[in-house]
């Protein structure tokens, strides 16, 4: 008798119509169907024909029980294979139909528990990937890698990708058992589609198997934005950006994706669309109604990094005031700042907010800004990253440098 097989998705649980199925008994369903080989290097950052591409992991909503799994590719539909289970993918296709955009979300899931995946269609299928759920305990102890600014195509495409490709695998190498990943923008230079999968395809399997959440650059697009960098949790969105936020461990999360009125990285061009009134209200409530002990700030351009203070200042920075956000992680200006900790207006405050730019993952970078306001302002010429730990006492930030052989170096640390 034929296995049957359920899909799972946002509004429940239905019988298969077109997934893969298979008559063996004995086996799950990924373990019969036959994954695919790895893009090849000479194919890198392109679009290939009949594989997938640009496959991307998040947490839909609850990063214990949920995950999204998108890519793209020339076929006009998609699954994804779990264990014995299998998602059928909502697809749709580009402005010219060249090709499909696909997601998966799935629910359900086990905290806790490592999961193998493929996604892609029968015969066509990704590499075999695994990604791990939140554990149930996480809220104790865990750690988060934090980058920005690989923005691949500042110098040449290959050149800024493998920079790019550095930074991270010398990340997930130093810490393998991070929770997940940030990125605060500027995936790519001038909002240029074609460069994205130079981002996706020189570090795929970290791409596939770590969790990313994302904040919008300047140099990012809000037309294709979510479609390759799946934006999760409680979302509120108009056309002056997207505000999101999620829950992990101990921990409250906020992404502020503003819209920028040009692509100009000029530090001294304040191009910014304000946030509406109701984004406002919602970022209001957001902080006031959550409970956890810590409360982050993810968004790319920072109030405070090069600003004056009395340019710095704004209604966004007296909520973070009011509401004691911990800690404003963000990118943009292409150099490492840590401030003190500070009030909304820049001056030094007992258990304030700290704000801190990790340098950029790619091949940009700019000199110090000067401000007093910061503890650490410096360029050291390398690109870094920083892991941020969260546990039931402090937060402790550490930044690292990244040289030409991969060595990770410490360049800063702060406990608070």
């Amino acid at each position: 008798m034929r296995n049957r097989f359920l899909y799972l998705t946002a509004i429940g649980l239905i019988l298969p119509a077109s997934c893969s199925v298979t008559d063996n008994k004995t086996k799950e369903l990924i373990d019969v169907l036959q994954p695919g080989r790895p893009k090849r290097e000479s194919q890198w950052g392109t679009l290939t024909a009949n594989i997938p591409n640009n496959i991307g992991n998040t947490f839909t909503s609850d990063p214990k029980t949920t995950r999204t799994i998108t890519w793209q590719s020339t076929i006009n539909s998609g699954e994804v294979i779990v264990g014995n289970i299998c998602y059928p993918a909502a697809s749709v296709p580009n402005d010219d139909n060249s090709y499909y955009f696909h997601r998966v979300n799935i629910a359900g899931l086990e905290p806790g528990k490592t999961y193998r995946f493929i996604a892609g269609v029968l015969d066509k299928y990704s590499p075999l990937y695994t990604f791990k759920t939140e554990d149930s305990n996480s809220s104790n102890d865990f750690s988060v890698i934090h980058i920005t600014d690989p923005q691949i195509g500042t110098d040449k495409n290959k050149t800024d990708a493998e920079a790019w490709k550095q930074v991270i695998e010398t990340a997930i190498a130093k810490f393998p058992d991070a929770a997940f990943v940030v990125n605060t923008g500027d995936v790519v230079d001038s909002v240029k589609e074609t460069r994205i999968p130079f981002y996706f395809d020189y570090a795929q399997e970290i791409l596939a198997k770590y969790a990313f959440v994302y904040s919008l650059g300047n140099n990012d697009s809000l037309d294709w934005y979510d479609r390759y960098f799946y934006i999760t949790g409680n979302r509120n969105n108009d056309d002056s950006g997207v505000l999101y936020s999620f829950d992990y461990g101990n921990t409250h999360f906020i992404s502020i994706n503003v819209k920028f009125g040009s692509s100009d990285d000029d530090p001294d061009v304040d191009s910014d669309v304000p946030l509406s009134a109701e984004q406002m209200d919602w970022l209001k409530n957001d902080l006031k109604n959550t409970s956890k002990k810590w409360k982050v700030v993810m968004t790319h351009k920072p109030d405070f990094g090069r600003k004056s203070k009395g340019d710095a200042k704004t209604e966004v920075t007296k909520l973070f005031d009011l509401y004691n956000v911990n800690l404003v992680i963000a990118g943009h200006y292409h150099f490492y700042a840590r401030s003190k900790p500070i009030d909304w207006a820049g001056d030094d405050k007992k258990n304030g907010t700290v704000w801190t730019i990790p340098n950029a993952a790619g091949t940009k970078f700019n000199g110090e800004s000067g401000r007093t306001y910061l503890a650490k302002d410096k360029q050291p010429g390398l690109p870094m990253f920083s892991i941020i730990r969260f546990t039931d006492t402090n937060i402790e930030l550490k930044a690292y440098t990244v040289d030409s052989n991969g060595n990770a170096v410490e360049f800063d640390s702060y406990t608070f």
